[in-house]
């Protein structure tokens, strides 16, 4: 009887001494992800509408200048000349001269309430996009360990397929020898030849699978890598301090980016009806102006040298604007209790995914003991279906089957451990504490 290969001997011998592990691709990940890179930029480009709205309450200043020629050619009746002369008749002029003027004026919002919630809205909306690169940077955490641990599972999957095609394909192979002795019907070799072409259908599946789990990979960080470091057989997988599911709830209505960027998002709505509001007050601005320049001349002249200091005091009152402003405080207020509405909505979700979580949690802890304890178990059944076999006691379909529940715990049991790290790290991205501290805790979970 031919001695089965552990399904853990089999995945280490794929992974050599220079395999890339975790912390590596996260770091790569981390420079080249496009998703990650757009929310920075996102980031930093809405940053500036807080300096767009700042400049509203601040004081402005301008300064001009400018240079005007003239060519005057005309006639007018001189009414002196009329008087001294009895002349009435119109008197020819001419007159070409350069004007030159310089202004320089400012000014600055007393009081603007309209100005001033913009501003504070804007403010607002900044948090809501440092929430927001938080959330993405959280969700890279978990897209990179979902795309590592995702080959992982690939690569035991098509482990188990490539010693359960092995496997078949030499009881195959026996059955046909005992076959031909005649110690055998036709009919094990047809049952035995079956199952061997379903197992090498799952073989190419699971070769495909792996592939497309690489795909992925790349797809983040830029870069095709070939071997990986795999997951160590000794990890003890347990469960998460603190014991309590209610705390997670706390931490993730506390903690999750989600919910402070909704509650950003709602405190710059409720900002922003206040600016609408305060479009039916009145509005007062200072101003003050320095002009010198020449002055504009009469008939027969050129200008003259003149400065002017002003300095006034400017108050509007809306008073009728069709309905506008009526209708953008309505609309406001309504964007309010929109926000107001996704706010409790995120915070609904977050207490739904951390319970569902902490619960998928629990159940792979159990799991993963009962499935080491069924690969035990699976060995012994096969192991004694095998011998059966030989002394005439069992058929090829009973062993085939027994082969069949090995395989089967085995791939159970490892997507069992793929499935706790990947509820683990769900659980602390929902609880708001998923952090590159997560990341090294799990590279120290790979062999070295």
């Amino acid at each position: 009887m031919k001695k089965m290969i552990p399904l853990t001997f089999l995945v280490l011998a794929t992974s050599g001494v220079n395999a890339t592990d975790l912390s590596t691709i996260y770091q790569q990940a981390a420079s080249n992800d496009a998703e990650i890179a757009a929310a920075r930029a996102s980031r930093e480009a809405n940053g500036y509408n807080v300096d767009i709205a700042r400049g509203a309450i601040l004081p402005q200043a301008q300064a001009s200048y400018s240079v005007t020629r003239y060519d005057v050619e005309g006639e007018s009746a001189s009414v002196a000349n009329y008087i001294l002369n009895g002349d009435s008749s119109p008197q020819s002029y001419s007159s070409d001269y350069v004007m030159q003027q310089f202004q320089v004026s400012a000014s600055q919002a007393l009081f603007n309430l309209n100005s001033w919630y913009t501003y504070k809205a804007a403010a607002s909306v900044d948090d809501a996009y440092a929430a927001q690169l938080q959330l993405s940077e959280q969700n890279l955490l978990l897209r990179t360990a979902q795309a590592y641990f995702d080959v992982l599972r690939a690569a035991e999957n098509l482990a188990t397929a490539e010693a359960e095609e092995k496997a078949v394909k030499q009881s195959l192979e026996q059955t046909r020898q005992r076959y031909e002795v005649g110690l055998i019907a036709i009919t094990d070799v047809q049952e035995a030849q079956a199952t061997y072409d379903l197992t090498y259908v799952n073989l190419l599946s699971q070769q495909a699978a792996l592939d497309v789990s690489y795909e992925a990979l790349e797809t983040l960080t830029g870069q095709r890598y070939d071997d990986l470091a795999s997951l160590r057989q000794n990890v003890a997988m347990q469960m998460p301090m603190p014991a309590d599911v209610q705390q997670w709830v706390d931490s993730g209505l506390d903690k999750y980016a989600g919910i402070q960027m909704a509650e950003a998002q709602k405190d710059a709505a409720r900002l922003q009806r206040d600016a609408t509001r305060s479009n039916h007050l009145p509005t007062v601005t200072l101003s003050a102006a320095y002009t010198r320049g020449d002055s504009a001349p009469s008939l027969n002249s050129y200008p003259t040298d003149a400065n002017s200091k002003t300095i006034g005091l400017n108050v509007s009152v809306p008073l009728f604007t069709g309905g506008s402003l009526y209708a953008q405080t309505k609309q406001s207020a309504s964007n309010l209790a929109v926000a107001d509405y996704q706010l409790e909505s995120q915070r609904r979700s977050v207490k739904q995914n951390v319970r569902s979580l902490y619960r998928q949690l629990q159940t792979s802890v159990q799991n993963i003991d009962a499935r080491r304890q069924s690969i035990t178990s699976a060995e012994t059944a096969l192991k004694a279906t095998q011998t059966g076999y030989e002394v005439g006691t069992r058929n090829i379909v009973e062993v085939l089957d027994a082969q069949r529940q090995l395989f089967s715990a085995q791939s159970n049991y490892a997507n069992a451990r793929f499935d706790y790290i990947i509820n683990l790290l769900n659980l602390k991205f929902y609880a708001g504490t998923l952090n590159e501290q997560d990341i090294q805790l799990l590279n120290s979970w790979l062999e070295s």
